[in-house]
């Protein structure tokens, strides 16, 4: 009779001991994006003023898990994207073709930095094709759906086969002296192209950031992932098929669990 009720204290301690030990469930409002979008550097600076040494260092900012950037490499020396924490450092290295490193740790500087700390998502499943010609509009209207605020800089993510994807990584080696617009940069870079492609894009929305992290006349700074083979750089064309899936942060406005009311048509 001792031996058996020893047991059964035994028991209910180790029992009460594993409760306590285990981590209870996050609270909802620690996965609420916190709306900063951290900028280092200008695309104005780069291209007027020759500004292409490092704003920032990547190792600043990494190891994080919920880390989502885009930019440039200090010198012009290649492209940097980050998902997931995970760093994707492009660089060129001949005509027509590139290197992709990748990283969840990096020391690397960056001339031009845009990135976010993101704990969680809402996602929206589109139901039509979406032409690059009005990818700004949707990722707005978008965005909108799943809670966000426009009037604010804003992160997200398409993932998806892709149609005629193109993209590319800059060599600063072969800008031009005095080669200061978006032309001639584009003009010193290897590009590249997919008719099709299993990718993830990875961009920043913004409607007051022209010449600061995007380009005049556009409202997103995008860049593309893919895995097989590895390779990543800056966004110049995309088709988004009917069925991606689409990811901005979770806000305010809507916590995890919340049901999504927001679908594209």
């Amino acid at each position: 009779m001792l031996l058996r009720m020893g047991t059964i204290l035994l028991f209910i301690l180790l029992s009460s001991h594993c409760t306590a030990s285990r981590p209870g469930p996050t609270s909802p409002d620690a996965q609420v994006w916190n709306g900063v979008v951290r900028v280092d550097g200008a695309l104005r600076a780069m291209f007027h003023e020759g500004q292409i040494g490092a704003a920032v260092g990547l190792d600043a900012l990494l190891p994080n898990p919920n880390l989502y950037a885009v930019g440039a490499l200090e010198s012009l020396a290649g492209e940097v994207t980050i998902v997931w924490g995970v760093a994707y450092l492009s660089y060129p290295t001949g005509p027509g073709q590139t290197r992709t490193e990748r990283a969840t740790r990096a020391t690397s500087g960056a001339a031009l930095l845009v990135s976010a700390v993101v704990q969680a998502w809402e996602s929206v499943r589109t139901t039509r094709a979406i032409r690059f010609e009005e990818l700004d509009a949707e990722v707005g209207r978008l965005a909108v759906a799943a809670g966000a605020r426009i009037d604010q800089r804003v992160p997200f993510l398409v993932e998806g086969e892709l149609e005629d994807l193109r993209w590319h990584v800059v060599d600063g080696r072969r800008l031009a002296e005095g080669g200061a617009s978006h032309k001639d940069h584009l003009a010193a870079s290897v590009q590249l192209k997919e008719k099709r492609a299993t990718a993830i894009l990875v961009g920043f929305y913004s409607q007051t950031d022209q010449g600061v992290f995007t380009h005049i006349g556009a409202r997103s700074h995008i860049h593309c992932v893919l895995q097989e083979p590895l390779s990543s750089g800056h966004v110049d064309h995309v088709m988004v098929p009917a069925g991606a899936i689409w990811r901005f942060p979770t806000t305010a406005n809507r916590r995890p669990g919340d049901p999504h009311t927001g679908g594209a048509s």
